[in-house]
């Protein structure tokens, strides 16, 4: 939504009618029809699918401005991954003819939905060589930079607090190590007093120290 003009903004939104969840209700599953596009205005959403033993796979943490099922303006398909609310979720929900008609009359939109595109691509790719360059520290490093720079609130003394409504397991799927690693790696890092980790809740202490951890690829 940032990508947008404001006039856009509001043309996009008009289209939709808006919609909550709460914690743990699942917003779209995989396999179903993509039938609609999801703007979130509130909340935080995991993006994720089941493998084939049944694993979870978890892609990616979406939060207020993002949108997904975006596949549902260019082309009839089937979601390709499930998303489930982490907090109270408030969204506007689109369908897919009004998404069509939307993107058919806004060039400047377009524009930034391939941007959109284009930078989960490269995102992904970018993950997949950090699972195989990067150890399980420097990975969880990254998903952890992550969230703070894209959810965290800056307190009076430096610190970032930052929300974590999701387990370790959850942390461990999105970071690409098991779950004995990544609590090793959020061990280390509360030895070294970068992070201080709490119920639902993370305060960055250092976000230039937890920076120097990141995976490097």
């Amino acid at each position: 939504m940032d990508s947008l003009s404001g006039s856009d903004r509001e043309a996009l939104l008009v289209r939709g009618h808006s919609r909550e969840w709460a914690r743990g209700d699942t917003l779209v599953r995989s396999g179903e029809p993509a039938d609609s596009g999801i703007i979130l205005l509130s909340g935080l959403v995991k993006i994720h699918r089941s493998a084939v033993l049944g694993e979870e796979l978890v892609f990616a943490i979406a939060g207020a401005g993002d949108l997904f099922g975006e596949i549902s303006a260019i082309r009839d398909a089937a979601r390709s991954a499930s998303a489930t609310a982490l907090t109270a979720v408030e969204a506007a929900v689109l369908p897919a003819r009004g998404l069509r008609s939307y993107f058919s009359k806004h060039p400047g939109a377009v524009m930034a939905l391939l941007d959109l595109t284009l930078t989960r691509l490269y995102t992904a790719d970018l993950q997949r060589l950090e699972f195989v360059a990067a150890d399980s520290l420097g990975r969880v490093a990254s998903r952890l930079v992550e969230l703070a720079e894209r959810f965290g609130e800056p307190l009076d003394d430096g610190a970032i607090e930052v929300p974590l409504p999701f387990n370790q397991d959850e942390l461990a799927s999105w970071s690409g190590a098991s779950r004995e690693s990544t609590a090793r790696a959020l061990r280390s890092l509360r030895e070294l007093k970068v992070i201080r980790t709490q119920r639902l809740r993370m305060t960055v202490l250092d976000l230039d120290r937890l920076r120097e951890h990141v995976a490097r690829v």
